[in-house]
């Protein structure tokens, strides 16, 4: 296994153990996820990171985005 991946594993785990947010407040909505799934890069969105790396829920959401926003990059054609 990768170091990279079981960075993100462990990250995982220790989210939906300290920050489950089952009710998902203060969670933004689909759209902007999706934004930060699709241009990390040119999303001026700090808070929103902020957001994600404390709330399991958006992280899944966002985590998901990126690998649908990945598999349908010009170098990973569907």
């Amino acid at each position: 296994m990768d170091l990279e991946k079981e960075l993100l594993d462990a990250f995982d785990r220790v989210l939906h153990e300290d920050f489950p947010n089952p009710q998902r407040i203060d969670c933004p909505e689909h759209q902007v996820l999706r934004k930060l799934a699709q241009q990390p890069a040119g999303a001026q969105l700090s808070h929103l990171v902020d957001h994600v790396r404390r709330c399991a829920p958006c992280f899944d959401e966002l985590k998901e985005l990126r690998r649908k926003a990945q598999s349908h990059s010009p170098r990973n054609p569907p």
